[in-house]
């Protein structure tokens, strides 16, 4: 375990510079902590997760009304598990997102209906966009074992809606999973990403993902195994050397500009040798950049770029 605690590392900083109060002192050192768990993929932040998605839902008919947000089914078991999967009638309307089911015949949308009124006609129900678990920061690798190749994560919205506009491309892969806009049923609001093609048999993609580090002062919240307590007391004093007290009459006796540089340096060389041991558990500042596409075809999996020689 931790050689050190949040609190230890609290009082410590209190044991320097008595003139400041327990909650400024936590401030530095989640402070402090934040920038350290910030400052890159550390092996301890990796995570492994997965987008699952179900199979495409088309039982039954509905009925639109243009401008309303109501969606009234015939023949039709929706249920609360459809929320957040997406909706269409057809291919020149956009993509809408179901927002509430109230009961087995009735949607509500996201938005209004922009398309022209209908009844009687066959919809979709499926998977687009995919909301990232909460600790999310960034990922790594989206990939796909089936077809044995990892998602292209350079498309933007801009690009993927020059190209398919209508989102008529469907397969049985996604190619590239592109970032949408944030999913505000969650709270806070998180991420939302578009797969493209879209995806509408059951499927699974793995993924690995940079998680953002747990507060400090969180309940439960413990320093992580390799972060040592004395870098974040550099650090939170540096902070304390430039704190020139409460009020002109109850000066901080550790105020100096020069100590708060002492300090930052000590903290500097203390992380960089942290840095030296991450990378003897995960490597992760070295990368191979090649100009290909991670799929689809012509390279039709990772057994081609393993037996060709790509110059």
């Amino acid at each position: 375990m931790s050689l050190d605690t949040y609190p230890d590392i609290w009082n410590r900083v209190l044991l320097r510079v008595p003139a400041a109060s327990s909650l400024l002192a936590q401030d530095w050192v989640q402070n402090a902590f934040r920038q350290v768990a910030e400052r890159r993929p550390w092996s301890w932040l990796i995570r492994r997760g997965q987008y699952l998605f179900n199979a495409v839902y088309t039982t039954g008919t509905v009925a639109v009304t243009f401008g309303s947000t109501t969606v009234t089914g015939s023949g039709t078991t929706f249920n609360p598990g459809m929320i957040g999967r997406q909706f269409r009638v057809g291919l020149q309307t956009p993509v809408y997102t179901i927002a509430a089911v109230p009961d087995a015949t009735t949607l509500t949308l996201d938005q209004a209906w922009g398309g022209d009124a209908a009844s009687g006609v066959g919809f979709e129900i499926f998977n687009m966009y995919q909301t990232v678990p909460a600790d999310f920061n960034y990922h790594l690798s989206v990939f796909d074992p089936r077809f044995n190749w990892q998602l292209n994560q350079t498309v933007t919205q801009i690009e993927l809606n020059s190209y398919d506009a209508q989102r008529a491309n469907q397969s049985s892969s996604s190619y590239v999973v592109v970032p949408y806009a944030y999913d505000l049923t969650t709270n806070p609001p998180r991420m939302r990403y578009e797969f493209w093609p879209c995806q509408k048999a059951q499927y699974s993609y793995p993924y690995l993902y940079v998680a953002r580090a747990t507060d400090l002062a969180d309940s439960g919240a413990s320093l992580p195994l390799f972060v040592r307590g004395d870098v974040l007391l550099e650090m939170a004093l540096a902070e304390a050397a430039r704190w020139p007290g409460s009020s002109r009459d109850k000066p901080s006796n550790y105020f100096s500009l020069a100590l708060a540089i002492m300090h930052e340096r000590r903290a500097e060389r203390m992380i960089m040798e942290m840095e030296r041991q991450d990378d003897e558990i995960s490597e992760m500042d070295v990368r191979y950049t090649m100009n290909l596409p991670y799929s689809p075809l012509p390279w039709a999996d990772a057994n081609f770029l393993q037996s060709h020689a790509i110059g």
